[in-house]
């Protein structure tokens, strides 16, 4: 097959599931947008002479960047895994009249390279409107060094471009490796339910060792010197989060479990109907609940570091802000996502009799599942971590009171049934009869 035949394969694969597209575009924008931000602040700091402000400009920018591109590399990954694995019925038809498994994942190559070249203009426009305003907090706040100017260049540019292509290309290869090996006519029997494919032992055994390996890296940044251990925090908080994405599943199911019987009690039909369709969509849901673990457990840890300071600091605050956004718009594009290829499904609850508040009474039945789930790990890797090394860094946990407890997790709640919701007014425009026959709008 050649580049033009991928070209072509990948062009009518956005035609037909445009809202998977969207979903990859808008998430590898959001991540370009801190990368560039985080790298244009630290490259800046690093221009001008050596001075405590200068360090801690510095650092501030370089810990960011790192941070974001960790976040990037599993948010790009699972949402390009999510976007292909929404095609995994056109790539079963693809297999069927005798494309290979490497024509497959160059498809998926392609679409990520395009995907990710398009967004970088569009992420490097908003970084450098962020970083302007982030600078602009700094010389606000009074910890810009003497001299430092803003300079958005080639270096946050090169940043975002390398990040977005490796990250596409990654995401694109994982999410391209089980559809292109499965045979034919099993894709096309699991694609009926999607999201309803087994979870292997491998990835329970992969899980457990990541859960192992971030419990021994917590033991060690508590035994190691205080001074560093605040410095350890975001690559704990990041070993945990892959756990969470790696074992999401079985958090799914977990959840699924804890609330069936309120479900049942409460919800009725509806409750029955949310229940089945997130056993039967564990899978999916998965990608649903990393980004939302994420978002919580950054917001909380960094809001405990606030909350213990004796003196508000502006940047820091910015800072926490800027990441809770940036987790917060990925969470809600992914769950958009997950909507959306769900309008056969719904249009076939309309022909049988449901009303559209009926389907509204569904979706937020499930969205009381996702966000249990994902809250909820947020919420114990926040404890997790903070517990054992908030007390060397001068950041215990009971430093966050009540209202921030109650204003986090209420945050995370509303934000998964909001962006769960969303696209359903769209999608009941759709008649129900042409709706079934439709795979996503």
């Amino acid at each position: 097959m050649s580049i033009f035949a991928s070209n072509g394969l990948a062009a009518s694969s956005v035609r037909a599931r445009p809202s998977a597209f969207v979903g990859t575009f808008v998430a590898s924008v959001f991540c370009a947008t801190v990368v560039t931000a985080s790298v244009a602040v630290a490259v800046s700091a690093s221009q001008v002479p050596s001075s405590p402000k200068q360090y801690a400009v510095y650092e501030m920018g370089l810990v960011f960047s790192l941070i974001t591109v960790y976040m990037s590399v599993f948010v790009i990954g699972q949402v390009m895994s999510l976007a292909v694995s929404q095609r995994g019925r056109e790539s079963a038809l693809l297999r069927a009249v005798g494309a290979g498994p490497w024509q497959i994942r160059r498809m998926v190559a392609t679409e990520g390279l395009f995907t990710a070249l398009l967004a970088l203009p569009v992420g490097y426009g908003l970084g450098a409107l962020v970083a302007w305003v982030w600078f602009g907090a700094l010389d606000a706040s009074g910890m810009l060094p003497d001299g430092m100017a803003l300079h958005i260049d080639l270096g946050p540019l090169l940043a975002a471009l390398g990040m977005l292509v490796v990250c596409s290309q990654l995401g694109g290869f994982i999410g391209a490796l089980r559809s292109s090996r499965i045979r034919p006519s099993a894709a096309l029997s699991a694609a009926q339910v999607p999201g309803g494919e087994r979870v292997g032992r491998v990835r329970g055994f992969v899980s457990l060792v990541f859960l192992v390996g971030a419990v021994m890296l917590t033991g060690a940044a508590a035994a190691g010197p205080a001074e560093d251990a605040g410095d350890v925090i975001p690559l704990v908080l990041l070993a945990y989060l892959v756990t969470t994405a790696v074992a999401g599943p079985w958090l799914g199911r977990l959840a699924t479990r804890a609330v069936t019987p309120a479900l049942r009690a409460v919800g009725g039909v509806a409750g029955e109907l949310a229940v089945a369709g997130s056993r039967a969509r564990s899978r999916r849901l998965s990608a649903a609940i990393t980004p939302i673990a994420m978002v919580t457990a950054f917001s909380l840890a960094q809001f405990v570091s606030l909350a213990a300071a004796e003196d508000l600091d502006a940047t820091a605050l910015f800072g926490t802000l800027l990441y809770a956004a940036f987790a917060g718009l990925i969470a809600a594009n992914t769950l958009v996502m997950l909507t959306l290829e769900r309008l056969r499904e719904f249009s076939l609850l309309r022909t049988i009799g449901a009303e559209t508040n009926q389907v509204r009474m569904v979706v937020l039945a499930e969205s009381a599942i996702t966000a249990l789930a994902g809250v909820g790990a947020g919420t114990a890797i926040a404890c997790a971590v903070v517990a054992p090394l908030g007390g060397r860094t001068g950041t215990p946990m009971s430093a966050l009171p009540v209202w921030a407890w109650t204003a986090t997790l209420g945050t995370g709640a509303v934000l998964v049934w909001a962006a769960s919701a969303a696209p359903l007014g769209r999608m009941f425009r759709v008649r129900p009869i042409d709706g079934v026959t439709r795979r996503s709008t």
